[in-house]
C-alpha cells in the first residue's frame, strides 16, 4: 500500500473498502456522511445497475435525494500516513464529563427540521451564555435544503445566509434509548461565522464550525473550552455513543498530528465501532473540549479520527457577528 493512492478518510458503501484505493466517486447531492463514496469498481457497477446509492436506511437514504451525481477525486500517497502508526499510546486515566453535555441536535427552518449527528455544548471564557457547537456539515442535509452553498467554491457566502434560515435547534440526550422522548433544551440564533466552511480537504477541517447561542439552558450542561491545542502524544477521548454498547460515552486515542489546520487521531481500541459521529467533542485528561469531531478513516487496520481544534473554534468565535 506504501506508494499507492489512496482516500483514508473515505470508505466504498459498495465493497466497505476501508480506505478507498485508487479513484473515488463522490455523490454531490446526498448530504454529507460516510455513505457518499464508492470505489471505482463498485461505481461501475452503480452504473449496470447491481450496486444501490445511496445505501438502504441510512441518512442519505431517508433524505429523499431524487437525482445523483457523481465527481472523481484522486487519491494521496499512502506513506504520507506511516509516521502516525509509530506514536505510542500513554497510561492515562479517562476523565469525567457530566451528562447534558453532549446532545442529538434537532435543526428548525419554518416548518422544515433535520437530525444532526451531534453537538455539544461548552462555556467561553468570561461569558456567562453557553454556546452549542458542531461541524457545519452535520447540517448539510439542511443546507441542501435550503439551497445555500456553504462550500469553498461559493466565493459569494458570507456566513450569513445559512443563520437567516434557521429558527431553533433543539437538544436532546443523545445518549437515552429513545432521544426524542429526552428534551435537554434549546439553541438559537445560530452565530454568524464569516470564515465557516464545508468541504475542505479532510483533515484540514479548521474551518467546518456551526455556533448557537444556548436561550433554554435546561439540562445542559456546558463544560470549559481547553486553553491548549494537544500536542502529539497527548491523549484525548472522543464523547459519543458507542455501535452495540450501551453507556459507552469516551473513545481513548492519542494525537499523532497536529498543525495550524488539523488534529488528527490514532485510537486505542480497535474493536469498538463508532458510526456517525461528526459534531461530537473530544476532550483532553481534564475533560475539557480540544476540538469537534469532524471526520473518521482507516489506515492499515488502525483506526483513525480528526477534528477541527480549539484554536480554531476561539478563533471563529472571537470573529462571530
Amino acid at each position: 500500500m506504501d506508494n499507492e493512492l489512496i482516500h483514508l478518510w473515505h470508505h466504498c458503501h459498495g465493497c466497505e473498502a476501508k480506505p478507498i484505493v485508487g479513484k473515488r466517486f463522490h455523490c454531490k447531492n446526498c448530504p454529507d456522511g460516510p455513505d457518499n463514496d464508492l470505489c471505482e469498481p463498485c461505481y461501475e457497477k452503480y452504473l449496470k445497475g447491481s450496486v444501490t446509492h445511496p445505501p438502504p436506511d441510512t441518512p442519505a437514504a431517508l433524505a429523499g435525494i431524487m437525482e445523483h451525481r457523481f465527481e472523481s477525486h484522486e487519491g494521496k500517497p499512502a506513506n504520507r500516513y506511516e509516521s502516525w502508526l509509530d506514536v505510542t499510546h500513554p497510561d492515562t486515566p479517562a476523565p469525567s464529563v457530566p451528562d447534558g453535555f453532549v446532545v442529538r441536535p434537532l435543526f428548525t427552518s419554518g416548518m422544515d427540521s433535520v437530525i444532526g449527528g451531534y453537538a455539544f455544548a461548552v462555556r467561553m471564557d468570561n461569558s456567562q451564555k453557553p454556546i452549542l457547537l458542531t461541524a457545519l456539515h452535520v447540517m448539510d442535509e439542511m443546507i441542501k435544503q435550503k439551497g445555500i452553498d456553504c462550500s469553498d467554491a461559493n466565493t459569494g457566502y458570507t456566513g450569513r445566509e445559512l443563520p437567516s434560515v434557521i429558527t431553533e435547534v433543539g437538544v436532546y440526550d443523545v445518549f437515552a434509548p429513545n432521544w426524542m422522548l429526552e428534551p435537554l433544551g434549546s439553541a438559537g440564533p445560530m452565530l454568524v461565522l464569516p470564515g465557516a466552511r464545508t468541504h475542505d480537504e479532510e483533515p484540514y477541517s479548521d474551518r467546518d464550525i456551526a455556533a448557537f447561542r444556548v436561550q433554554d439552558i435546561g439540562q445542559l450542561n456546558p463544560v470549559p473550552l481547553a486553553q491548549r491545542v494537544p500536542r502529539v502524544g497527548d491523549p484525548v477521548w472522543q464523547v459519543a455513543q458507542s455501535v452495540g454498547k450501551k453507556g459507552k460515552k469516551l473513545f481513548k486515542a492519542v494525537v499523532v498530528e497536529a498543525t495550524d489546520r488539523s488534529m488528527v487521531f490514532k485510537f486505542e481500541n480497535l474493536e469498538e465501532e463508532l458510526k456517525y459521529t461528526s459534531g461530537s467533542p473530544y476532550v483532553n485528561k481534564e475533560g475539557e473540549v480540544v476540538g469537534i469531531s469532524v471526520g473518521g478513516g482507516v489506515f492499515k487496520e488502525q483506526k483513525l479520527g480528526h477534528a477541527n481544534h480549539v484554536e480554531n473554534i476561539r478563533r471563529h468565535l472571537e470573529k462571530a457577528v
